[in-house]
């Protein structure tokens, strides 16, 4: 995926997910699907980076719903640059307690 896209598809992957949104649950995950057949995953390397540049760890889980190897790589590469399985998954439990706050 085109670096310009990847950027738009993260930022719109992570609104969906965790911003003020009722319902949009399954549209988030319909649209991980859609990114996903478009190549999203392609270049592990950079998704990592700009997830990392954006502070979505937290993301990491939802692509793990669909591909776990390149979840891993993700996580492989957020943990090179020095954060902790137990960050990502502390990231997850925020922004879904920040979801329901919002609610």
């Amino acid at each position: 995926m085109k670096p310009e896209i990847l950027s738009t598809a993260i930022e719109t992957l992570t609104d969906l997910f965790f911003r003020k949104n009722n319902g949009t649950d399954f549209l988030a995950l319909r649209t991980t699907e859609l990114y996903i057949n478009l190549d999203l995953l392609g270049d592990t390397n950079a998704v990592a980076s700009e997830i990392e540049r954006q502070r979505a760890y937290a993301l990491v889980p939802k692509l793990r719903l669909f591909d776990n190897k390149s979840a891993d790589e993700i996580e492989a590469v957020l943990h090179w640059s020095g954060l902790t399985e137990a960050e990502i998954i502390a990231s997850e439990k925020v922004f879904e307690e920040w979801k329901r706050k919002q609610l």
